[in-house]
């Protein structure tokens, strides 16, 4: 779980002493006092490195002064113009994140592993719901808000930002929200966006091929191409996982076992290639194996056997011979 953010008053003291390191004037006395006063608490260390980290990248007058100190060395004495200018960029910076509830900067990495699913609350609000073996970075900073679906598969539900877009990159293709609940699978072959509220732009990194995509309807795409148009489909469904069910609709047989085994340490073989297009309906529960093998040979034609790895080995079902 994400750190909750801290008090203003911590903010408050970091940025008093950024200001003051940067003012020209930090007296040896002072470097203590500010030593003292990060050891102190490590929410003090944290808080102050984002306020530094974002204060680099932030365009501000700072720069106009450092650049004016080289013209004109009398700029430099005065110290306390210069900590003046700091502050009221930084006020207002940090007052525009108070308005918007606005994080100074996030590089949070989440992972689950197989079976596993994870509720995020990120620290503008939005909230990510990530799936069993899966993997996502965030990259908040003051110029956007950005994360990356390294792998598995996201249901992300979008908290308003006037001024900073929220985006998620995955599967070579970039993804813009519109106001948004979207889910975001990572796939060997291909990738799958499906969203439940609002909208999404997407764009493909390779070839800037875009496209939008509409409450109700999925888009699936790979690195290079678009592989389907936007198109209706059954969100309910392709989300189920998030409340523990996989639900499948006259599904191919090879495309459920696939999706089972980002669930459980188990491989899946089929003793003829003819069985990977069996259709299989139905609702699961994506954590209990057991049964969906047993109702698999109850409602398909195949036998299930163990190997000694542990695979599972599911055959087709040969016509038995009763004697009398």
């Amino acid at each position: 779980m994400i750190e909750q953010l801290d008090s203003n008053a911590v903010r408050r003291q970091a940025i008093a002493w950024l200001v003051s390191k940067q003012s020209g004037a930090f007296s040896a006395e002072e470097r203590q006092a500010f030593e003292r006063w990060l050891a102190a608490d490590p929410d003090h260390s944290r808080i102050y490195r984002q306020i530094e980290a974002a204060w680099m990248g932030l365009p501000c007058p700072s720069i106009e002064l450092a650049a004016a100190r080289k013209k004109d060395r009398r700029l430099w004495r005065h110290s306390q113009r210069l900590a003046l200018a700091i502050a009221a960029s930084m006020a207002l910076a940090v007052g525009l994140c108070a308005w918007e509830g606005w994080p100074l900067a996030d590089n949070s990495v989440f992972r689950t592993a197989k079976g596993e699913r994870r509720n995020i609350t990120l620290a503008d609000g939005s909230s990510v719901e990530l799936n069993s073996d899966s993997e996502l970075a965030v990259y908040y900073s003051w110029r956007g808000r950005s994360l990356a679906l390294l792998r598995g598969e996201a249901l992300f539900g979008v908290a308003p930002g006037k001024l900073r877009p929220f985006e998620v990159t995955a599967g070579g293709g970039r993804i813009r929200d519109i106001g948004t609940r979207f889910d975001v699978v990572v796939g060997a072959s291909q990738n799958r966006v499906s969203v439940l509220e609002g909208a999404i732009d997407l764009r493909l990194a390779a070839t800037g091929d875009q496209r939008q995509t509409l409450a109700g309807q999925a888009i699936t795409y790979n690195a290079v191409t678009v592989l389907s148009e936007p198109e209706a489909a059954d969100v309910k469904a392709l989300t189920a996982w998030h409340t523990g069910k996989l639900i499948f609709r006259n599904t191919p047989l090879s495309e459920v076992l696939n999706k089972l085994e980002r669930y459980h340490p188990v491989h899946f073989r089929l003793a003829e290639p003819s069985l990977a297009f069996l259709p299989l309906g139905g609702v699961f529960d994506n954590n209990d194996l057991e049964r969906f093998l047993v109702t698999l040979e109850a409602v398909l034609p195949v036998d299930i056997k163990r190997d000694k790895n542990g695979d599972v080995l599911i055959d087709r079902r040969r016509s038995r011979k009763f004697s009398k």
